[in-house]
Parts: structure tokens; sequence; C-alpha cells
């Protein structure tokens, strides 16, 4: 499979004649940058079965900083969070995002080491090709993950011609006790494992292409591919589609669209070959969410309904199509000019008993979230 992917990037890089380099070092940066929020959330939720309520506290800040010196750039993203329950929880949380140190040896190769998110995969909700992220949570698929420690290695080039744009990743990633510990491909995570990836990247014909190919030594190997293709301006379409060798697969199918009085539309369907039937999420003991085969999610915005300046409402459901149990949410922004943003929402879960939104501790909460950014 290596083999054929690197005959493809060779056989591109030869075909296509004109190409051209653009530097983006040539821009005139300031030498460090840096960037972060202050979050209160609270949730007023009421449980299952016995109509009681509680308050959920949660407190989250996130400092970005990064520094280039020359040919060395180093980030840092760094986050805490408070959780607590009254008589049930009190937890503190203080990940590290980001730590790397990348080095860009000339205009066209890069080196990179530490932790970093990936971000792969074309998904808003979902990202089946993101094989060495940590997953997204579809309820808040924009917060901040933690990345994974790994050395890169990119290479990018540019072209005039219908293939724009070339980029090559190179990433090992290592698990072990010490190391990326709550990462691994087997069940049991008690074996040292060695993860390799080739991230493939075109810009072809104006459409976003991506080519994973991930190894490990210990478990099946991994092939994926998305697309993200801007019909008009405002339409947009994206899929992904990953496969474990001689295993399951899952896939991706999406769309944003964007009306000329700025409702935004996001709906993406989602399908695992390894998820569950209705009858195995009826009699599964399982806490983990989304575990069915497949779920249809779609978010509609509208920014500044009525004229209202620096505000939006939204409506946003969640459906699992085995059961047909869902979660449905409703709710405003509004932002300030201090950067401080409001938003305010009511959020459901509705099914069948033993349906897996149906069977949820919380059957209902008030959604209030404060935050500053700078």
């Amino acid at each position: 499979m290596w083999n054929v992917l690197l005959g493809v990037i060779f056989f591109a890089l030869t075909l296509y004649g004109g190409e051209y380099d653009f530097d983006m070092g040539a821009t005139e940066q300031k030498p460090y940058e840096y960037s972060g929020y202050l979050r209160l959330e609270e949730k007023a939720q009421r449980l299952n079965p016995d109509e009681k309520y509680q308050n959920y506290l949660h407190l989250e800040g996130l400092f970005d900083f990064s520094y280039n010196y020359e040919m060395l750039k180093l980030k840092t993203s760094a986050m805490a969070t408070h959780d607590y329950i009254e008589n049930k929880m009190s937890k503190n949380n203080f990940p590290l995002n980001e730590f790397y140190l990348e080095a860009k040896l000339t205009q066209n190769h890069s080196l990179l080491a530490g932790k970093e998110s990936l971000g792969w995969g074309k998904g808003y909700f979902f990202n089946p090709v993101a094989f060495f992220d940590r997953a997204k949570d579809p309820t808040q698929p924009t917060l901040a993950r933690e990345g994974f420690v790994i050395a890169k290695y990119s290479y990018n080039k540019s072209f005039e011609s219908e293939l724009k744009n070339l980029s090559i990743d190179f990433v090992y990633l290592p698990s072990t006790k010490t190391i990326n510990q709550d990462f691994s491909p087997l069940a049991n995570g008690d074996e040292n494992t060695n993860n390799m990836a080739m991230r493939v990247y075109l810009l072809l014909y104006d459409t976003d292409i991506d080519i994973i190919y991930n190894y490990c030594d210990v478990a099946s190997d991994k092939m994926g591919i998305d697309f993200s293709k801007n019909i008009q301006t405002n339409f947009e379409l994206h899929g992904e589609y990953a496969k474990v060798i001689d295993a399951g697969y899952s896939y991706l199918a999406g769309l944003r669209y964007l009306t000329d009085f700025e409702l935004t539309i996001i709906s993406e369907y989602l399908f695992r070959s390894d998820g569950l039937t209705k009858g195995e999420i009826e009699n599964s003991t399982s806490i983990l969410p989304f575990i069915a085969k497949d779920y249809m999610i779609t978010l509609i915005t509208q920014k500044e309904p009525f004229d209202w300046l620096y505000s939006s409402i939204y409506y946003k459901n969640m459906m699992n199509l085995q059961d047909y149990s869902q979660q449905n949410k409703a709710g405003m922004t509004y932002g300030f000019r201090n950067n401080m943003e409001i938003d305010f929402s009511y959020n459901i879960n509705n099914g069948e008993n033993l349906s897996e939104f149906g069977k949820k501790q919380v059957k209902d909460f008030v959604w209030l979230r404060l935050t500053w950014s700078f």
C-alpha cells in the first residue's frame, strides 16, 4: 500500500509542470501570539426516572501560545477544568492539549516533535478517518481536544495546474505505559504499540482530498479517504470513508449550506458497520455515547434574527436511526462587545425506555454557557 501511495505522489510531481513555490515565511509575522478563553457553564438537569433536579457546574480555561524564532516554532495549548455536582462529584483536570516544537527545514520540508492535535477529517460532528485524534463529542464538536505525543515529517508543494497543492505527512505515534498510554488499538491496552500513518493531501480541481494509511505492529492496518468540495460559494459537500483491513468500516456524508439571509444548515449521516442494532442497544449496559450503527445530525443556525445584532438562534437534532431515539436542542447566543458571549439552550432526550437517548440518566436540561475570549 505504501509503495502505491508513494508511486502516486512521484507521478503527480512529474506530471504537473509549471510549479511554483509560495513561502509563507516570507510574510512578516509577530514573534509570538496568544489567545484563549475563560468559560462558565451551568446545567439544571432533570433526572430519570425520579424527576429530581440537580445542578452541574463546569468551569474551563484555555490558553494558547506560540513563539516563532527563525526556522523554529514552539506551540503550547493548556487547559484547566473543574466539574462539580453537589454531594456527587468534584473533579479537577489540567490537560496539556498541545506542546510541540516544529522546525521548517526548507521552504517545502518541516519536522515536528511533541504533543499535537492533528484534526484530521472533514466531518463537523464525527471524523471516521481521524485515526490519531481523540474522538469528537458530537454534542460539542468545536471543543478543543487533547492531542497525542508524535513525531511528524511534512512535505508541501504548490503548482500552477489543476493540482494546486500537494502535501504529505508521515506520523509516528508510540503507545507505552508512560507515553500515549490512553491510545491503543487493542481492547486491553496493555501492550506497547508502534503506530505510523501517512497522509497525502491534494487540492485537485478545487476539491480538498486526503488519503490516509495507518500501520500498527500489533493490530490491523487502516485506510481512509475524505473530501470537501464547494459546489457553489454557499454550498459545500464533504465525506469520509474509513476501513479496517479485513474488518469493519465506517463512512460519513454531509453538507453545509448558507442561504442569502444567513441561515446555515449543517447536516451529516454516519454509518459504522460495528455499531449496535436496536436489539443490541436495548440489551446493552454500556454508558458510552453514540454506540449505534448510524446517526443523522442536523444543525440549523440563523444569524441576527429580526435584525438583532451580535445574536443568533439555533436548533440541533441528533437521531439514532436504529431505535429513532433523539436529542433535541434549541438555543440562542449573544455576543457582547467586550469579547463576551452568552449561550442559552434547552435540551431534551426522547425515545422509548430502552432506547439510547430514552434511557439516559438525564431526561432534559437547561444549559447556560458564558465565555470570555481574549
